[in-house]
């Protein structure tokens, strides 16, 4: 069982992006920062209320559906899968003024599909989607504007229930370790909800069997 905590390196990691023209403006009031939180391992379950157990681990394209109150005015339910996790280079970055830190980082590109499963509109929200490296903190998602490779990590300015949406989350690992699970945690008092899987390379084809590492479930 290891805590989540929230110290500022990771969101200062996160936010370091927004810099060089550009600068994080999605609408909606979201929350992207790490939070505390207990790990667990869990096979895949949902309880009779149709939610996805907190702590299950999930396989990519797994769907966990759950419930959201991204402010104290919002609460509704959504589902989310993560679809492929892309292993980058900084060589992407290369028009971005770089801190040191974040030169020995390595990024990933997390792809999302996206319902609104509850009667509440959730629109201009990120969904609260971290990188977990094993350690003692969860890492929130790097906030770029106009980064073609890996754009609209918030959800559209209109998300009305039954619409669906696909995003996509840049997350920088800090020097020295690597992306071992995508971590979904809506509710700091409930376990995380993990995905793994096999890495692929940006572009790299559907079904094309990846060379990057790929992640075990945490158990």
């Amino acid at each position: 069982m290891k805590s989540r905590l929230s110290p500022l390196v990771a969101l200062a990691l996160a936010s370091a992006l927004a810099l060089a023209g550009c600068g994080g403006d999605d609408g909606g009031d979201k929350k992207d920062e790490g939070s505390q939180s207990t790990s667990g391992s869990s096979s895949t379950s949902e309880p009779d209320d149709g939610l996805t157990e907190p702590g299950s681990s999930l396989e990519l394209g797994e769907p966990a559906t759950f419930l959201w109150q991204p402010t104290k005015k919002v609460e509704g339910e959504a589902e989310i899968a993560v679809t492929r996790i892309d292993k980058a280079s900084l060589k992407a970055f290369s028009g971005f003024k770089l801190s040191d830190e974040m030169k020995k980082s390595t990024p990933y590109y997390v792809h999302l599909e996206v319902t609104n499963t509850g009667d509440v509109g959730l629109g201009g929200f990120e969904p609260p989607v971290f990188l977990d490296n094993g350690s003692s903190v969860l890492y929130p998602a790097a906030h770029i504007s106009g980064f073609a490779p890996c754009a609209d990590r918030a959800l559209p300015a209109k998300f009305k229930p039954g619409k669906k949406a696909e995003l996509c989350m840049v997350f920088l690992a800090p020097a020295k370790t690597e992306l071992e699970t995508v971590a979904l945690r809506p509710d700091e008092s409930l376990e995380q909800i993990d995905w793994s899987g096999d890495f692929t390379k940006p572009g790299e084809k559907v079904g094309k069997k990846s060379k990057g590492k790929g992640k075990n479930k945490k158990g």
